[in-house]
């Protein structure tokens, strides 16, 4: 069967508020993709979308909407409503197509979510229960809180397929920083980012106890403890990472995560340094082995927020989000393979950004506003109602603007990655990245 390569008409979007921050650097090597961010403070900010060129071409404000603005995993826009506190899914028509909420009467949080290529979406809730601490450590408080973690895993009718309950797994004391355990609330876990591991099991990354644990994903084991207090793995040749967020899968048994280093003074004997770092793991011998990472040259450290993301071109991105100690605004920085700088752009000071992160993705806006490719075959002539709730499925439908795709033969291809920057094996009629020996990469959907 003929394989066709779909090309996606975008244009920008114009009108935008004052921009306070600065694009300092932009060299040719940074990747082409679009960067995606909502800064964070009162009054509440727009969700911005900022192209290879540094152009904002999107900006808007929704309220109380927009936290975690990001491509997801199934290639729509995801957010959280802080009002609702639920998850809104958005396809590149600017349509929600989607809101995801709790089930079991738990309430979403909004650190992270995982709206997935099967339809299934994963999110995670704190759940506050009074514990009797003083049966757990003489002077502990009988009346106190302390705040769970809820994990569920819904299909994509929002039927509940999951749920881990930490009270199984985590108890108290596994977070050292909170001795002698005394006070009347612990929110003692503070779980703040979830991947799915190359394997399917979930990874989630703790910060309250300086630990991403990897949890079977359908018997709700533990899998492996990594960091912290009750680690099952240890550093060949690093410090633990502290206090850390976004934790990611590179596959067999390689993380990228972003180390906020709360705590790495008392490793590194000099001061608290944030990081990006990523490690192999020998799951038989249980060892964990730094094989890169980067520290800004201006030694910047975050004590919250902060992300790291690996993009299709092997360059890394990294938001320090949360700099308003050192009396500067968030600073995010790409990197390639040499650690070179190739873009950074700096806020002022004030606000922070909880993420940061690139995606070769925007909008679609129609050649034709109606869509009308054969016949009215995207519209509805006598309602005018669309007959598809994403552009790709319309223009597939129309099967227009479709080429021949080649390549040059002298060349071969390395892998292949998905939107985010993972590897993944062929998929008809799904986006992905094409990384070939003479550093070109291209983007491909295979209509088969």
């Amino acid at each position: 069967m003929k394989n066709l390569l779909l090309l996606l008409l975008c244009v920008p979007l114009i009108g935008f508020s004052q921009v306070n921050y600065t694009i300092t650097v932009n060299t040719p090597d940074a990747w082409h993709g679009n960067l995606f961010f909502q800064r964070g403070g009162t009054p509440q900010k727009p969700v911005k979308i900022i192209d290879s060129t540094g152009t904002e071409i999107f900006s808007q404000n929704w309220g109380m909407k927009g936290a975690d603005f990001k491509v997801n995993y199934n290639n729509k826009l995801s957010y959280f409503d802080r009002q609702s506190k639920g998850w809104f899914i958005m396809d590149s028509l600017q349509n929600v197509v989607d809101t995801v909420y709790c089930q079991n009467g738990y309430i979403a949080d909004n650190h992270d979510f995982l709206a997935l290529a099967n339809g299934n979406y994963v999110l995670f809730a704190y759940d506050p229960q009074p514990y009797a601490m003083d049966t757990v450590v003489p002077g502990g408080d009988p009346n106190a809180i302390i705040e769970g973690l809820i994990i569920q895993e819904l299909d994509a009718n929002h039927n509940l397929i999951f749920e881990w309950k930490s009270w199984d797994h985590f108890h108290i004391t596994d977070n050292i920083y909170l001795s002698p355990w005394n006070i009347a609330h612990f929110d003692f876990i503070h779980a703040n980012a979830i991947d799915i591991d190359f394997d399917g099991h979930f990874l989630v990354s703790c910060r309250g106890l300086d630990e991403i644990t990897k949890i079977h994903r359908t018997t709700g084991e533990i899998i492996w403890r990594w960091g912290g207090s009750q680690t099952d793995i240890t550093f060949t040749n690093d410090y633990p990472f502290t206090h850390q967020h976004s934790i990611r899968s590179l596959g067999n048994n390689r993380y990228l995560l972003y180390d906020n280093g709360n705590h790495s003074a008392q490793y590194t004997g000099t001061i608290n340094i944030s990081r990006a770092v990523e490690y192999q793991l020998d799951t038989n011998l249980m060892e964990a082995t730094k094989v890169w990472q980067f520290v800004h040259p201006d030694s910047l450290y975050t004590p919250s927020i902060g992300g790291v993301q690996r993009l299709p071109n092997g360059n890394t991105l990294i938001d320090f989000g949360n700099l308003q100690s050192l009396n500067i605004g968030s600073i995010v920085t790409e990197v390639d393979t040499n650690n070179q700088i190739v873009f950074q752009l700096e806020y002022d000071n004030g606000g922070n950004l909880y993420r940061a992160q690139k995606f070769d993705w925007f909008f679609y806006t129609p050649p034709n506003p109606s869509w009308d490719c054969i016949s009215g075959s995207c519209v509805d002539p006598g309602t005018g109602m669309g007959l598809y709730n994403d552009s790709i499925q319309c223009i597939m439908s129309c099967n227009s603007t479709n080429i021949e795709e080649t390549h040059n033969a002298n060349t071969r291809l390395i892998k292949i990655v998905d939107v985010l920057g993972r590897e993944t094996a062929y998929k008809k009629n799904t986006p992905l990245f094409y990384l070939y020996d003479d550093g070109t990469v291209e983007k491909r959907i295979i209509i088969q």
